[in-house]
């Protein structure tokens, strides 16, 4: 057996242990399936070959507990390696998924500085007017613009300018310095994009889910994501056996089942559907 199939079977043993718990979360066998066969796929990725699985593991569950999906088609969120651990992050995607399933319609876009745009507050009223230059080549950053529209018609809508959304990039431990690095440098209007639609949803009447994602997303963000062009992780030194330790996440020596999720296809489909 490689070492890269040791490294799977160790995040499959891990998710079993978890199975009952995520199928009663979607409360939908092929779901359920499907979620277990992302996770698998996900986690086993060699960018996270040096994070302890424990921490793999459990951010999956995190995953399912917020009803969000690991699929990179989706893209609610990312499992993102930092040190010997991994952090979860949740997307704009993800908020947005979230606040469509409760009945709001939601809208983000980034305004450039060759761009019309005007917003108004009259009392409760907020009218917001955006007209995008599409024969301007200049790309200078002005502002982040998220709205939201609740089932019975209200409007929220948040604007943020390139100091406040400067203001929060700070606020990583990697991004503290005057110019954007990392993710930020390759990706800052979408960076904007999530900080303004996370920013809105803190203020809207949500209920206990939209709670719970902010609540783990809020958590010190520390990681950048790991470009792609970044080297393969040698593995022989952290899958030559085929089980982990719990506890420290360190490979030892065994042989777990994993029958359990030997049926279920990387489509998430089950070569046996027939009862559970």
């Amino acid at each position: 057996m490689n070492n890269l199939a040791a490294r799977e079977q160790q995040v499959k043993n891990g998710l079993i242990a978890q199975q009952k718990m995520i199928k009663s979360l979607f409360g939908d066998k092929k779901k359920a399936d499907k979620f277990l066969a992302t996770a698998v796929k996900v986690a086993s990725d060699y960018k996270l070959a040096s994070c302890n699985v424990n921490s793999i593991i459990d951010a999956c569950v995190t995953v399912a507990q917020l009803n969000l999906d690991l699929s990179p088609v989706l893209s609610h969120a990312y499992l993102v390696p930092f040190k010997n651990s991994v952090q979860l992050i949740v997307s704009a995607r993800g908020y947005v998924a979230l606040l469509s399933r409760n009945g709001w319609k939601v809208k983000s876009y980034i305004v450039h500085e060759d761009d019309d745009f005007d917003y108004v507050i009259d009392g409760f009223n907020e009218t917001v007017k955006f007209t995008k230059n599409l024969d301007s080549s200049n790309d200078t950053f002005k502002y982040a613009v998220a709205l939201a529209q609740s089932p019975d018609g209200t409007l929220y809508v948040e604007v943020m300018n390139a100091k406040q959304i400067d203001k929060h990039r700070r606020a990583s431990s990697n991004q503290r310095g005057d110019k954007p690095s990392g993710v930020w440098a390759e990706w800052f209007d979408e960076m904007a994009n999530k900080t303004v639609i996370k920013s809105l949803v803190k203020k809207l009447p949500m209920g206990e889910d939209i709670a719970n994602v902010i609540e783990v997303d809020d958590k010190p963000i520390e990681a950048e994501l790991v470009e792609e062009k970044q080297a393969p992780v040698d593995l022989n030194s952290l899958a030559a056996n085929e089980d982990y330790d719990k506890t420290t996440g360190e490979i030892v020596k065994s042989k777990p089942d994993m029958s359990v999720l030997d049926g279920i296809n990387a489509d998430g489909t089950s070569d046996n559907e027939a009862g559970e």
